[in-house]
């Protein structure tokens, strides 16, 4: 092997692990801070006391961070076994009918613009080896890429662990500080943090970072105003509904 195609395939191959696990990440990471943040904050608002909101937090991380895993895995799971069965198909008809799928090659690099004599030496070099072919046609007649299909175990953990990182950031000020300077840190650090992790994504998919966290940041922190607001005006109708309650989100 070359030292250009052995470099060639050592940065496709970086691009590829990055862009399997980068989804998981981004959706474990943004989850865990948003999600941990509005409970604590209303539990924090409700309660006042700053142990009953660590309990909570870390009962919301572990639950959610295996709910969250477990989703991942069974999804990429789902996900893997039909690309499968799609390149178990293509494979099938490659060893049964040769001579249909020399028909889609004509086809396909025809339409693509492809002299007669070019499309007869892609496919006399594609029929010539099963394996290229069903690279090939997996590739642009299913759009898949058969040595890049995800692995569900490692999005899985990577969607747990970050969750799990994502989560703790609005728990520690409550750990160390007490509860009227925690609830503003836990908010403001939660807040940073996606805007950091967002930087962080746009250097990884090269983009302006600081756009790329301000997109983060005002998205995530739109989920969570409604996901608040929600709250509250539920918290106001069951108090005004039900007679003797009083609310738990007073500030």
């Amino acid at each position: 092997m070359s030292l250009v195609e052995q470099r060639r395939r050592e940065h496709h191959g970086v691009s590829e692990a990055v862009r399997n696990r980068l989804r998981e990440a981004v959706f474990g990471t943004q989850d865990g801070l948003i999600s941990t943040l509005g409970a604590l904050t209303g539990i924090a608002a409700g309660t006042q006391n700053a142990e009953a909101v660590v309990v909570a937090g870390f009962v919301i991380i572990a639950v959610e961070s295996l709910s969250m895993a477990a989703g991942s895995y069974l999804s990429s799971k789902s996900q893997r076994e039909y690309l499968e069965r799609l390149l178990r198909e293509e494979e099938a008809e490659i060893a049964n009918d040769p001579e249909g799928e020399r028909q889609e090659i004509w086809e396909m690099y025809k339409t693509r613009g492809y002299t007669d004599e070019e499309t007869a030496i892609i496919a006399k070099r594609l029929m010539s080896d099963p394996k290229l072919l069903l690279e090939d046609m997996a590739h642009k007649e299913l759009g898949i890429l058969p040595g890049s299909l995800e692995e569900p175990l490692g999005n899985a953990l990577v969607m747990g662990t970050t969750y799990v990182i994502g989560g703790l950031i609005p728990v520690l000020p409550y750990l160390f500080l007490p509860m009227w300077t925690a609830m503003p840190i836990s908010i403001i650090g939660t807040l940073l943090a996606l805007f950091l992790f967002g930087g962080l994504k746009g250097r990884v998919v090269k983009q302006v970072w600081w756009r790329s966290g301000l997109e983060m940041l005002f998205i995530a922190g739109v989920a969570a105003l409604v996901g608040f607001l929600i709250g509250r005006a539920a918290d106001l109708w069951i108090t005004h509904h039900l007679p003797g309650t009083t609310p738990s989100l007073t500030f």
